[in-house]
Parts: C-alpha cells; sequence; structure tokens
C-alpha cells in the first residue's frame, strides 16, 4: 500500500488534544475533515498509526486537528514532529493531475530529445506549480502548466516539454 504525506505535526495547543499541523496537500478541507481517518508516520520506527479526524479548523497557514480518542496534551505529545499520511488514491485524481511524489525523480526532455534533467521537486507559486529541474549547470523552473508540458508518462518516467531557446 502506497501513502501520501498532507502534513506534518508541528506542535500540542492546550491540553485536551489539540494539534498544530503544518499541511503539505491542496486538498486541507477534504483531508482533514472530521471522519476522516489518517495516520500518524514515525520516520525512526517506520511505524503508522491511524487515526480518525474529530474535529478540524484552519488558523492561517496551518490546520488544527483533534483525534477521536485523544482528548489529552500527554495523548498527542507523542505524535509532536511526525507526519500525517493517507492512503494513496490514484482515482481522487482527474485527467492531466498529479500526486507530487510521482513527478518527483522523472527525467524531463525538451520535445526535440535534448534532455534536461531530473525532477527534484515541485514548488507551490500563487499562480501556478513549478517544476524544479536538476540538470548539470543549475537548477532549472518550468511552469507545470500546459502551455509548457506537453506529455507526463509515469510508466517511462518522462516528462516531455516545449523547447524554448535559452531555457537551458
Amino acid at each position: 500500500m502506497d501513502y501520501l504525506t498532507v502534513g506534518h505535526i508541528v506542535k500540542t495547543i492546550g491540553l485536551k488534544g489539540e494539534l498544530k499541523i503544518y499541511p503539505t496537500t491542496n486538498f486541507r478541507d477534504s483531508r482533514f475533515k472530521a471522519k476522516s481517518h489518517l495516520f500518524v508516520f514515525n520516520e525512526k520506527t517506520n511505524e503508522r498509526i491511524e487515526v480518525i479526524v474529530k474535529s478540524h479548523h484552519k488558523n492561517g497557514n496551518f490546520d488544527q486537528l483533534f483525534f477521536v480518542g485523544y482528548s489529552t496534551i500527554e495523548s498527542v505529545e507523542c505524535f509532536v514532529g511526525q507526519s500525517l499520511q493517507v492512503v494513496k488514491d490514484n482515482k481522487l485524481l482527474k485527467k492531466d493531475e498529479y500526486y507530487y511524489s510521482d513527478l518527483i525523480g522523472l527525467d524531463v526532455y525538451f520535445d526535440n530529445g535534448q534532455y534536461i534533467g531530473k525532477v527534484k521537486r515541485v514548488e507551490e507559486y500563487a499562480s501556478y506549480q513549478t517544476l524544479r529541474i536538476e540538470s548539470e549547470q543549475k537548477d532549472v523552473l518550468i511552469p507545470f502548466v500546459n502551455a509548457f508540458i506537453i506529455d507526463v508518462d509515469l510508466e517511462k518516467k518522462i516528462i516531455k516539454v516545449k523547447y524554448m531557446d535559452g531555457l537551458k
């Protein structure tokens, strides 16, 4: 089973088991809604604990969550510093939508066949996402929009982009 990280637990809030979450998902409302099943992932031990969201609200760039069955600060202190994950479900994606984790590591080529590099990460900007591509000389930024992206082939692990003078 594959998992996606949707947030990181930053700290506890108050004494009743509330947690402050730094979200890493574009779907905060649906991922963190009441009755959602999440997994607290401990990277050191490689263990996951399933939790159910009791309540959720946004607080600026952060989210605040209570979990069912965790009603004291002592019961959630062990979660601080760990990741929140969900089971990866490709059925949630529309046509031409991808999980960032699926794009990282893909080889990127111009439409003329010239190799650019590998996707290092996907960065969020106000109006669009951008691929940060690690090439031999320097990192290259390419907006992940239809004007630049020709094809994404997850099976072949290749992204094809339109050639532009001066990009490489």
